[in-house]
């Protein structure tokens, strides 16, 4: 679309910005692209509170939270879209958990950026199934937090929610993962099923 509108006005592209095209184009086709930031992590005194404000400034939905004794502390989780993002905003009484995210379009290119952070010796903090997503976290060279993650398609469960992910397991052992209850629920159907039949 830009280049039909660059041609209308009969404007040129300027060699650099074809450059970073090609460069693009280069990331995308090595299965390293990012879809930009997908939420942020702050850290909120009174994570309740905070995200009343959002709600009530900002026209956010609260769509998760815990309270202090939960393993996390204290957090709340907001979005505008909470039909397309489960959020947007995350809250955390502990700073430790504040960090930015970056969104992926795959389960390959999560395991991508995953093997480029192990390759430069950066230490993954922790890789977590949220159900809503696959996710790994680590800190830049400043300590702050990064996770990489890959939205799983479940919106259905209520954040947070972290269970050890473990990316050296096969595409189908982690796609089974995505709702172990589901698994857990269509064995116990099966194995009824065949009891009955017997």
């Amino acid at each position: 679309m830009m280049t039909q509108a660059r041609n209308a006005l009969n404007i040129s592209s300027s060699p650099g910005e074809e450059s970073l095209a090609k460069k693009a184009s280069a990331r995308k086709q090595a299965g390293r692209e990012n879809n930009g930031i997908g939420h942020v992590g702050l850290r909120a005194t009174n994570p309740a509170a905070s995200a009343e404000f959002y709600r009530d400034v900002l026209g956010m939905e609260i769509v998760g939270g815990s309270t202090p004794d939960h393993p996390l502390g204290a957090t709340a989780f907001l979005s505008s879209r909470p039909d397309e993002e489960s959020h947007e905003i995350a809250l955390f009484a502990d700073p430790a958990f504040a960090h930015v995210a970056f969104k992926v379009s795959s389960l390959a290119e999560l395991r991508s950026f995953h093997a480029r952070v192990v390759e430069k010796n950066i230490p993954i903090k922790f890789a977590f199934n949220h159900r809503v997503s696959f996710a790994f976290y680590f800190d830049d060279p400043d300590g702050n937090r990064i996770e990489v993650y890959w939205p799983t398609g479940d919106l259905s469960r209520r954040q947070p929610h972290a269970e050890p992910l473990d990316l050296s397991q096969p595409d189908e052992v982690l796609l089974e993962e995505r709702n172990p209850s589901s698994r857990r629920f269509a064995k116990q159907n099966s194995a009824d099923r065949a009891g009955s039949l017997t």
